[in-house]
């Protein structure tokens, strides 16, 4: 896919600047790009910093205006009633007005890069010019086993990228191919969602098939893939799919392994820092480089964890009250009904200014200067629970409830709250589940649309059953990606309106 004439600079920047990480030696090597391939695929500290080239690539996709929670926790879903000082575009996510118009001058606007792809191919064109250039290189060159770990994350990273659009837009452009000249490579069409599909599962393999369990170091873990966050990934996949079985399958290989298991509930924070067994992937944010951050004005609206909080959980720089983005407490209430619920006392707070707020992401820095703050939490993608509770959907939906329901209990009762008792179906009750344990983890939108694959019931904001029908809930494409470009079709929802 060619990329559009006036990212073509940002292209070639972000793949030499944006990408190292820092959470261990792997995440610290310099990455590399197409404009200095002369000088590199030579040793393996060069295809190592490859690999930490794309995982910054992705940390940097997913966090351009949080899209990760943009896409995953906005979009459509009502936990958010108000967005104070912030611009219109949140509010249009929320109704998921999508054709919401934004002048072509405004590129800097939220709703007109979270419509746009061009993000992702850059992690996509990484993966595809790391294994093009790691066939030529001699084992030799590898430490024992390092070479095809290496070839083994680029799959996989391929794969969760296209997996993450396959989500958000269905058709997306296939690219496989590393063009030596990239900048003027061909425009490629969207191809079909079975297309997509079948890459994706392809090169979920063909990583299972080189990816350890184990990691070399602990600074490693659930930072970077292993055979456990390919499989997390197979699951949410096949489970988009209405695969059952193999999510099924999915599920259980993690479920089996001794690296995973539950953290207790007096202990749920270390799930958010960075220091329990119940993780499985998560982008790393946990350095002062990394971290996003905003000045002291604390008008964060471009950094989701400082956007939801406000003082006593802030800085002192801050007297902000309220948080930008406000929880729907009726909606709130509701989710956490039960109040013996040791989620709801460990992870809602309360503001000076009285509001509720999601406290499981308050690793909250300071400039010593006071120019700028910064937040140092982790994106946690997949853990343990949210495995539990996907294979729980997958046998609800073949007709297995006894299984269900006691995978349904373990979480519930983790929770400290009483055993599923029926007065919901079973489908329902494990939809809540999830909503009430992965609260804010970039997985409601994701799993509303299951829910109505599964049994024809729109619970969304704004999306009725026949908008769902007739494929509302893919985004559409920004008219930035139509210029010079004539082989691209926008979302078949949303021709004609955008």
């Amino acid at each position: 896919m060619k990329i559009t004439i006036n990212h073509r600079v940002q292209v070639l920047i972000l793949l030499m600047a944006l990408m190292s990480g820092a959470c261990s030696d792997f995440l610290n090597k310099e990455p590399i790009s197409a404009a200095v391939d002369e000088f590199y695929w030579s040793t393996q500290e060069d295809a190592q910093s490859a690999a930490s080239g794309a995982y910054g690539l992705l940390r940097a996709a997913l966090a351009n205006h949080s899209a990760y929670y943009a896409y995953g926790d906005i979009a459509g879903t009502n936990i958010f009633s108000v967005y104070s000082y912030e611009d219109p575009d949140w509010a249009q996510m929320n109704e998921f007005r999508l054709d919401y118009a934004v002048a072509a001058s405004e590129t800097y606007r939220p709703i007109k890069q979270l419509r746009n792809y061009q993000l992702f191919y850059r992690v996509v064109n990484q993966c595809n010019r790391a294994l093009k250039k790691m066939n030529g290189m001699a084992d030799a060159l590898f430490d024992e086993g390092e070479k095809e770990r290496l070839i083994g994350e680029f799959y996989f990273l391929r794969a969760y990228t296209y997996f993450t659009m396959y989500r958000i837009w269905g058709e997306v452009p296939i690219v496989t191919a590393s063009p030596d000249d990239l900048l003027n490579a061909k425009y490629e069409p969207r191809a079909p969602m079975s297309e997509v599909a079948a890459l994706i599962y392809g090169d979920l393999e063909e990583a299972l098939q080189r990816l350890p369990w184990e990691y070399a170091e602990a600074s490693e873990v659930a930072i970077r893939a292993n055979k456990g966050v390919a499989f997390a990934t197979l699951a949410h996949m096949a489970a988009w799919d209405k695969d059952y079985a193999k999510c099924v399958s999915a599920c259980d290989s993690i479920i089996a392994s001794p690296l995973y298991a539950l953290e207790d509930a007096a202990t749920l924070r270390n799930i958010y820092e960075n220091n329990s067994k119940e993780l499985i992937f998560q982008l790393y944010f946990g350095s002062r480089s990394e971290a996003p951050g905003a000045t002291s004005d604390l008008l964060y609206t471009k950094v989701f964890f400082l956007d939801i909080l406000a003082s006593p959980y802030l800085t002192n720089a801050s007297n902000k009250t309220v948080p930008n983005k406000q929880l729907n407490e009726q909606l709130l209430n509701n989710t956490f009904s039960d109040t013996t619920d040791t989620r709801l006392a460990t992870f809602i707070g309360n503001s000076t200014g009285a509001k509720k707020i999601c406290t499981k992401y308050i690793d909250v820095h300071q400039e010593s200067d006071g120019t700028r703050v910064y937040i140092t939490n982790n994106y946690v993608l997949f853990r343990l629970a949210d495995i539990l509770l996907l294979k729980a959907e997958a046998l609800a939906a073949q007709g297995k409830s006894s299984t269900a329901v006691a995978l349904l209990n373990r979480v519930r009762q983790r929770a400290g709250i009483s055993d599923y008792n029926g007065s919901t179906s079973l489908q329902r009750a494990i939809l809540d589940e999830r909503f009430r344990e992965l609260f804010l983890e970039g997985h409601r939108f994701f799993d509303l649309v299951r829910y109505y694959n599964a049994t024809g019931n729109s619970l969304f904001n704004n999306i009725t059953e026949t908008d769902m029908a007739r494929g509302k809930h893919y985004w559409p494409l920004d008219p930035d990606l139509f210029s010079n470009n004539d082989v691209i079709r926008q979302t078949a929802f949303w021709q004609g309106k955008i």
